[in-house]
């Protein structure tokens, strides 16, 4: 479609791995090497092993297209799922052998055929692609053609090749000895980022072009960081550039038609970036969600609660049970203060005033945006349903300081009076603030003799 747009003479970027467009990193001239090698000399099993698109199939079609036929016969098979009878008749037909049913005369004859291809100077190599999808069961029975041997080299020269899960399938423990077994162990990997690039050139180079002009150099690094340096990635996502640009009339692949590509081919990256992340997203949002618990909590006084609770002996009202709020440090209600003001003063001074100056000295108190701790009255019921004020301590107040500020003295009945009515408190002479003591109504206390 493109080819006269861009004077190119193919097709530079075809996914089916061609030998013509052979292009060899480091990896995969170490793993060219290795093969040759050990075909040459006869080592009998080895592994190619690499991701998927790296290029594993390209390096044994090269082989093939490379190797002298009057020297090495070749047979490949693309399809590793098949029993070992199967594997074993293919061989057979491949080298122009009848095949039976029976596995032992198939061996038999097979390993004749081998010994008089060796006698005459001649090797015979078995390449089989995707070889992590062979049964455990017929790779168990590979020992058998591995075991076509005579005293110094091994007769059949068997090239597995497959992904990574191939390398875990030879680890089952019951597959050791074949693992055992294996002479040489090659690794095929991506290419790196100069590696991509070359890679580029090369199949345009091969394809007629003189440089990389069908691409600016923006576009260029945009498709060879999605692709990750692998080579069959390279291939798809640089020919759907070409077409987008052909397309649009463009002289050379920019950056937009490059993400248009990418887009077409891949999806969004917001889609593949939170596909990603997304057990990360999961943790963020319940994180969120325990946050905003521990909030509602703090302001509806669980915290508060707990260190009263710690505080006052651990005791607590029950949660049908609502304990009035106090407004400032000597909460009471309305009833009450109008009791107390009505009641003789003594030195000059009354309940009542004494709240006045508690308040003016501490106009922080005359709303308090946090709930006080829950605390409960005295256990008696005929206490309880008296009224009585709540007076929360503070840091620094003492028991005789606040009956003192409350009633205008401080008489040993009255101690004692008052004592008798905080029974919850263990210790009224060691005050912890937040504390709530109970103070009886003026009315109900006892006259000084």
């Amino acid at each position: 479609m493109y080819l006269d747009y861009y004077q190119l003479s193919k097709e530079p970027f075809y996914i089916t791995p061609d030998p013509a467009f052979l292009f060899l990193s480091e990896s995969h001239k170490q793993a060219m090497a290795n093969i040759v090698y050990g075909i040459g000399m006869k080592k009998g099993l080895m592994v190619i092993i690499g991701d998927i698109g790296v290029g594993k199939t390209m390096i044994a079609q090269a082989l093939l297209a490379r190797s002298d036929r009057e020297f090495l016969k070749t047979i490949y098979m693309d399809n590793a799922d098949v029993s070992f009878e199967n594997l074993l008749q293919t061989i057979c037909r491949n080298l122009g052998l009848p095949a039976t049913n029976n596995t032992s005369e198939d061996l038999n004859r097979l390993r004749g055929f081998l010994i008089d291809q060796d006698m005459a100077g001649r090797t015979v190599a078995l390449f089989i692609d995707d070889a992590h999808t062979m049964p455990d069961e017929t790779l168990d029975n590979l020992v058998f053609l591995s075991n076509l041997e005579t005293k110094d080299k091994k007769l059949l020269q068997i090239v597995l090749i497959g992904q990574p899960k191939l390398n875990a399938l030879l680890d089952k423990n019951e597959l050791r000895h074949i693992k055992q077994r294996i002479a040489i162990r090659s690794t095929i990997a991506k290419l790196t980022p100069a590696e991509s690039l070359a890679y580029v050139k090369h199949r345009l180079e091969k394809a007629g072009a003189d440089d990389t002009s069908a691409f600016t150099k923006t576009a260029l690094e945009r498709i060879l960081k999605v692709a990750g340096g692998i080579p069959r990635v390279i291939n798809v996502l640089c020919d759907n550039a070409l077409v987008n640009a052909y397309g649009h009339q463009a002289k050379s692949v920019t950056t937009q038609v490059a993400n248009e590509a990418i887009t077409d081919l891949m999806g969004s990256e917001r889609r593949w970036y939170f596909k990603y992340l997304r057990w990360q997203t999961g943790v963020l949002v319940a994180l969120m969600c325990m946050s905003a618990m521990l909030l509602v909590a703090y302001h509806n006084g669980y915290f508060t609660s707990r260190v009263a609770q710690r505080e006052t002996g651990g005791v607590l009202p029950p949660h049908n049970q609502t304990v009035d709020k106090p407004a400032s440090t000597f909460a009471v209600n309305q009833n009450t203060i109008a009791q107390v003001a009505s009641q003789p003063s003594q030195d000059k001074k009354t309940p009542g005033a004494t709240l006045q100056q508690a308040n003016a000295v501490h106009p922080s108190n005359q709303v308090t945006p946090q709930v006080s701790p829950k605390i409960t009255a005295p256990k008696s019921g005929s206490e309880r349903s008296k009224k009585m004020v709540k007076i929360k301590v503070k840091q620094g107040d003492s028991f005789i300081q606040l009956i003192k500020e409350y009633y205008g003295r401080t008489d040993k009945e009255l101690l004692a009076y008052v004592k008798s009515k905080n029974s919850h408190i263990q210790d009224l002479h060691n005050l912890r603030q937040g504390t709530v003591l109970y103070f009886p109504n003026t009315s109900e206390i006892l006259k000084p003799q």
